[in-house]
């Protein structure tokens, strides 16, 4: 960075005065030249039409448009009040939820959790064909016992190219169409009638097993619609919280006698 007697201007319009040490400051540390050419110049591009476009507005704007004054102070009182509400939200709102709150507000709003789309509960994996033990592999996948589920597990962390059971978080059916080779339409019929689903191609074979679903205008799951519910309570409180808060204020003031009303 220059000191003030090795700054030196690089642009002006009219009688503004773009400087050296301004257009450097924007370049981050170890920016490349080619990199460092290219800021410098949409930077000074971008100054000089700013500084037209605000000549053109001080000519043609009328005084009374000109007088942004009143905008500046809303603005600045805006900003103001909105970080106090904000610090009072963070010193004495708690983040928390509690479960007896989530579960209440779904019992008594289950008709805002219809389903418009089905959503599952899945496991999927692809494993090569030359894989080892498919036979007694595949008699695990269409097990319903946990021991078997168990031994698949293992298996397929060792030997699957790909193995997800999503978390065991409810997904939408739809995201699992393109997971497995074959026509869209028809996976979608056929997910929707079987479970268990094991397509191949050259290479591999790719097995989809539904574990739970969901069809839709049914009312979703709650875990589903958990961290919705969650953020709608935390967004319910806060706007209570800076309801009571107002209120609080305004009883002060007037008890104080802050406040005159003529």
């Amino acid at each position: 960075m220059p000191s003030k007697e090795e700054d030196k201007v690089v642009a002006t319009v009219f009688d503004a005065e773009l400087m050296y040490s301004e257009v450097a400051g924007i370049i981050p540390p170890r920016t490349g030249k080619d990199d460092s050419i290219l800021m410098s110049r949409n930077y000074v591009r971008n100054w000089i039409t700013k500084q037209l476009l605000l000549y053109k507005a001080i000519e043609n704007l009328s005084d009374e448009e000109k007088d942004i004054q009143k905008q500046v102070e809303d603005y600045q009182t805006t900003v103001l009040i909105y970080r106090y509400k904000q610090k009072l939200i963070t010193q004495k709102l708690s983040e928390e939820v509690e479960n007896e709150e989530i579960e209440k507000y779904y019992e008594e709003n289950k008709v805002n959790f219809v389903l418009s789309t089905p959503i599952v509960k899945a496991v999927f994996f692809i494993l090569p064909k030359t894989a080892p033990h498919l036979v007694q592999m595949r008699k695990w996948f269409k097990s319903e016992k946990q021991e078997d589920q168990d031994l698949l597990d293992d298996y397929c962390i060792t030997h699957a190219k790909k193995y997800d059971d999503f978390h065991n978080n409810w997904i939408e059916m739809k995201f699992l169409f393109n997971l497995v080779p074959g026509d869209v339409t028809k996976l979608e019929n056929e997910l929707r009638q079987n479970q268990k689903i094991i397509k191949e191609d050259d290479e591999n074979y790719y097995f989809l097993k539904i574990t739970e679903v969901y069809k839709e205008q049914n009312v979703a799951p709650l875990d589903y619609v958990r961290d919705e519910i969650t953020l709608i309570l935390k967004n319910k409180k806060k706007i209570e919280f800076e309801s009571e808060l107002e209120k609080q204020i305004n009883e002060e003031a007037v008890r104080k006698k802050h406040v005159k009303i003529y």
